[in-house]
C-alpha cells in the first residue's frame, strides 16, 4: 500500500512539474522584458525545443540582471565570438571541455594564471609571448611544469 501511495504521488508531482515548465516556456508567461529581449524567436517559439526555450529564457534573465557595463563587456566578447570560423569556435569549445574537467584546485591556478597574465602590460606580454614561441616542445612542457612547481610552493608555504 505505502508503494502504490509513493508511486501515485511520485506520478502526481512529475506531471505537475512538467506542466510547470511547459507553462513556463509558454510565449504569453513570459514576462514583458524577457519577451522584448527575444521578440525575434516570438514567431518560430511554439516550434522550438523546449530545451531551446529553457536556454534562451536563462540568457535573457542573465541579461536582465547585468550591469549595463557587463552588458558592454558581454556585447563585446558575443560579437568576437560571431566574428570566430567554426573551426576556432570548436576550437574553443574544447578547450572550454578540457577546462571544466580539470580539478577546482588547477582550475583556480589557472584563472590566477590568466588574471596575472590580463594585468602586465602589452609589451611584458609580447615579450613573453615571444619568449615561449622561441622554445622547443620539450622547453615548453619543462617551463610549465617549473610554473606549476612553483605555484604549488607558493600555495604550501601560504597553507
Amino acid at each position: 500500500m505505502k508503494r502504490l501511495f509513493f508511486l501515485i504521488v511520485a506520478s502526481w508531482m512529475t506531471l505537475a512539474s512538467l506542466n510547470s515548465f511547459a507553462s513556463s516556456t509558454e510565449w504569453q508567461s513570459l514576462n514583458g522584458d524577457v519577451q522584448k529581449l527575444l521578440q525575434p524567436f516570438e514567431k518560430r517559439w511554439d516550434d522550438m525545443p523546449d530545451a531551446k526555450k529553457e536556454k534562451l529564457v536563462a540568457g535573457a534573465n542573465r541579461w536582465l540582471s547585468m550591469t549595463p557595463e557587463q552588458r558592454s563587456v558581454a556585447s563585446e566578447r558575443f560579437k568576437k565570438w560571431q566574428s570566430l570560423t567554426p573551426e576556432q569556435r570548436a576550437k574553443l569549445n574544447n578547450r572550454f571541455e578540457k577546462f571544466k574537467q580539470l580539478p577546482p584546485e588547477e582550475r583556480k591556478r589557472l584563472r590566477k594564471a590568466f588574471a596575472r597574465f590580463k594585468n602586465m602590460s602589452p609589451e611584458q606580454k609580447a615579450r613573453l609571448r615571444e619568449r615561449f614561441r622561441k622554445m622547443s616542445p620539450e622547453q615548453k612542457k619543462q617551463f610549465l611544469k617549473r610554473m606549476k612547481k612553483r605555484q604549488q610552493h607558493k600555495k604550501s608555504r601560504r597553507g
